[in-house]
């Protein structure tokens, strides 16, 4: 309280926010969702996995907001990249997708948490506020996947996958060919074969058609 008897306001700076999505209306849509609470602020707006990276590295935003399916090396490789280069980055994974393979994978990677674009506006402030504290967050809508995913006989298929390996399933499950996931990965094109035959062993299946088609039914990618 003030001398003179009334309430004493805390000025707090707000929550730089970095947002990251391909889709340019959803991307507005979400900056102006987040600037209208005071307690946070966008910092910047980004459109790729690379450019996250490259944006991460020069402005350090408190909270890094994340989509995970964008041309090039993606969500969960940005998530990995970032968190390698400051160990303490906050990042909220932000998506359409409820796969609770996904959801594992992002917090492998080095999420804090991770919100669905299904759930209401509270929620996903919520969670930017959490993760800006340095707590995880899931959104509640996360929760019947998860248990789906504990039940399904094709999920525990994927824990045997290495994170580059997952990496290499989910561009070729988008369409993407060999020679595509080398030069998105920086990787040569012996070593993405390598991983190819790798995924494929592991997973039971002979094609990137067959990866594809059990990617749609874990909700991986779109159909």
């Amino acid at each position: 309280m003030s001398e003179q008897g009334f309430p004493l306001r805390r000025c707090l700076k707000p929550v730089t926010v970095m947002v990251v999505d391909d889709h340019p209306a959803l991307r507005a849509g979400l900056c102006s969702l987040i600037g209208s609470d005071h307690e946070l602020r966008v910092l910047l707006q980004v459109a790729s996995g690379e450019e996250a990276y490259a944006a991460y590295r020069d402005r350090r935003p408190d909270v890094v907001v994340m989509d995970l399916s964008m041309k090039g090396f993606g969500g969960i490789e940005a998530i990995r990249r970032i968190r390698a280069l400051d160990p303490q980055a906050s990042i909220l994974v932000y998506s359409v997708h409820n796969s609770p393979v996904l959801l594992e994978r992002s917090l492998e990677a080095g999420a804090i948490g991770f919100v669905t674009k299904g759930s209401n506006v509270d929620t996903l402030l919520e969670g930017l506020k959490k993760a800006a504290r340095g707590e995880s967050f899931v959104s509640s809508d996360m929760l019947p996947s998860m248990v789906n995913g504990r039940r399904s006989s094709v999920t525990p298929s994927f824990k045997r996958l290495t994170q580059r390996e997952f990496q290499v399933f989910k561009l070729l499950s988008e369409g993407s060919s060999l020679a595509d996931c080398a030069s998105t990965l920086n990787l040569s094109a012996k070593t993405v074969s390598n991983h190819f035959t790798r995924v494929k062993a592991k997973l039971g299946v002979s094609s990137s058609a067959e990866m594809a088609r059990m990617a749609i039914r874990q909700g991986l990618v779109e159909p």
